[in-house]
């Protein structure tokens, strides 16, 4: 699914949920109860409201033009009331998805003072004055700022333009965006002497000022898009349709803060009566917390015993002359008994029974395979988790052919079996990142033990600060600013982003791979370029040197099979740009590639040129994107 809109708010006012809830189901049209947890379908929408006195979600399932939207409101309560949070996400695979906020984020904003984690944002726009100009000024100064600031000027010729389209702005880009319209122009030129002629807004138009904003240090003041004053008075509010497609487009990327990027998986798991409340802000759990308990299992009834054949008499007995009773017949084999037809009541326990016999198949090893993963993990490990989630697809798949859940428990059953997927997926990315973090402290341990010979065990580092992209595109612009020895051009951000947009929920699971896989290339082109290190990248791969980051031999290959590096379409897909030194044509066949998911679709794959020992001493970056066209794609 594409995701559309996110919106991540701050909100230490009472009674968060229900203020949240209540504005959620009136937008949604469900009576509510107030019950723990109350589903509602009309038509082909479905409506689930669950919460506990901690934490909540909310989420409205609906058909939109070709194809359906997803609406989700999720909160939880913190120990410090100011950083307790809401996340709304809008995603889906329509074919016009709504470029503006869902409808209950600007009543929901009206009952409280949210913030973004560092300004104000209101349900409605903020009138500016010469007195509110300073509060304006260090609104867009803040460096904790996460939203846009838009601000319109003054227009004498059309005031009620400007109003109506300050209005529409706001209510578009509620939770999003900060919307400030100046009073006069007075106030714009106060504005304006402090943001400097590069950033400056006039004539009745308008300026999105991204996070950030340095007056008089901008090196490229155009990153903060103005909007003619013209523009606006021809089309009206028809000339925001781009103002509000490429700010709700930025709430998409925003990254998530570490408390919330952990404690929003436990939210299910509260919800599903499997954490304590009191645990939701807890330090990480071990992966035998977060493994869901299964249902004590039935007993089996025991077979009928049969009665011991009699022994034969010694004499043959004449046989009594009664007529011979009627042959039975065979008891058909268990594969060619009939089909039970589940009925309604029968339909009702099927998801229960599959998880039971899902349960019996995927027995303690996994557990065992979650620990030994956060533990260091190895290849073995990764395929138990890979064929558990490919277990729970098929199984999913299965049901759905089958028809057995029929008109009344279909949708229920499955749903059900969605939601413990995602439940599992967010869990084993939670698992990765710890992992992550656990080989990052190893690999400085051991590069301490390598230089100096010292016990360093318990000795603080900075990888406390253990940097954590929230999607693909953060990974590749923060290696083209720290990475010396890589190369990452602009043509990489085509594929990247649309990774990022179309995968949302997956995206996270490549982020950290890709960034340990960048890493691990940089540190291999210094060690060869320094001639401190012999040999290729799987070479590295499989035999670093002490302390130095690497990934898994078996996500590394350095060719392709012969079947496409034979056939001239997929051999030209692999073609990517180098600079002279390399190939005077500046381009060249790329096979090697990294595999940042090695099955599925999308199969995300990192091609690359290996020059490190060569004239350039670089690694050069050819495509990052989903799996290439081969045999089986094509």
């Amino acid at each position: 699914m594409t995701q559309f809109y996110q919106a991540l708010l701050r909100d230490g006012g009472q009674r968060l949920g229900p203020r949240l809830r209540r504005t959620f189901a009136a937008w949604a049209g469900v009576a509510d109860d107030g019950s723990p947890r109350l589903e509602r379908a009309a038509g082909r929408g479905r409506a689930v409201l669950a919460d506990d006195g901690v934490c909540g979600r909310y989420l409205l399932d609906a058909p939109a033009p070709g194809g359906r939207l997803r609406t989700t409101a999720t909160w939880a309560a913190a120990p410090d009331p100011a950083k307790s949070w809401v996340r709304v996400t809008v995603e889906g695979d329509a074919d016009e998805p709504p470029a503006q906020a869902p409808g209950f984020v600007a009543p929901f904003l009206a009952t409280g003072r949210a913030t973004d984690g560092a300004v104000p944002v209101e349900a409605g726009p903020h009138l500016v004055g010469p007195e509110e100009v300073k509060e304006l000024t260090a609104w867009l100064a803040d460096p904790d700022r996460g939203v846009p600031v838009i601000v319109l000027t003054a227009d004498r010729t059309e005031p009620g333009l400007v109003t109506a389209c300050a209005d529409h702005l706001a209510a578009a880009l509620a939770g999003v965006a900060v919307v400030a319209r100046l009073y006069d122009t007075r106030t714009q030129d106060d504005l304006n002497a402090w943001l400097g002629p590069d950033l400056s807004v006039f004539g009745g138009g308008l300026r999105t000022y991204l996070p950030g904003v340095r007056p008089g240090e901008e090196t490229y003041a155009m990153r903060h898009q103005p909007r003619g004053g013209g523009a606006i008075r021809d089309h009206g509010v028809r000339a925001l349709g781009v103002v509000v497609e490429g700010v709700a487009d930025l709430s998409v990327h925003r990254p998530l803060p570490t408390d919330v990027r952990q404690t929003e998986p436990r939210v299910a798991r509260v919800l599903a009566g499997t954490l304590a409340p009191g645990d939701l802000h807890a330090p990480p759990p071990s992966p035998a917390a977060m493994a869901v308990p299964r249902q004590p299992r039935p007993q089996r009834a025991a077979p009928p015993a049969q009665a011991p054949a009699p022994e034969p008499p010694a004499a043959p007995a004449p046989a009594p002359t009664e007529p011979a009773p009627p042959p039975v017949a065979p008891a058909p084999p268990p594969e060619a008994a009939p089909a039970v037809v589940e009925t309604p009541a029968a339909a009702e326990g099927l998801a229960d029974r599959i998880a039971e016999r899902l349960a019996d198949h995927l027995d303690d090893s996994v557990l065992e395979a979650l620990v030994d993963m956060a533990r260091g993990g190895d290849s073995e490990t990764t395929a138990l988790i890979k064929t558990m989630s490919a277990h729970l697809d098929a199984l999913t798949r299965a049901v759905e052919a089958s028809g057995l859940l029929g008109p009344h428990g279909r949708g229920h059953g499955l749903e059900r079996l969605q939601e413990q997927y995602d439940q599992l997926e967010s869990d084993y990315v939670e698992l990765q990142e710890h992992e992550r973090k656990a080989q990052d402290r190893v690999r400085w341990l051991e590069g301490r033990l390598a230089e100096h010979a010292d016990p360093v065990y318990g000795v603080q580092t900075d990888l406390d600060g253990h940097w954590e992209a929230e999607s693909l595109m953060d990974v590749v612009q923060r290696a083209r600013r720290r990475l010396r020895r890589l190369d990452l051009p602009d043509t990489l951000d085509t594929e990247v982003s649309r990774l990022d947009v179309m995968y949302p929920r997956q995206r996270r699971r490549w982020t950290g791979k890709a960034w340990d896989a960048l890493l691990a290339l940089d540190a291999y082109a210094e060690a060869r370029a320094e001639d401190r290190f012999t040999g290729g990248f799987y070479d590295w791969c499989a035999r670093p040197l002490p302390g130095a980051p690497v990934i898994t031999p078996a996500m590394v290959s350095m060719k392709e099979s012969d079947s496409v590096s034979g056939n001239p379409k997929y051999h030209r897909a692999r073609v990517f740009r180098v600079p002279a030194q390399i190939d005077p044509s500046g381009r060249v066949f790329m096979p090697s590639h990294i595999k940042l998911q090695a099955v599925g679709s999308p199969a995300p794959r990192m091609h690359f040129l290996d020059d490190a020992g060569g004239a350039t001493g670089k690694i050069w970056i050819g495509y990052l994107g989903d799996h290439l066209p081969n045999t089986r794609t094509n």
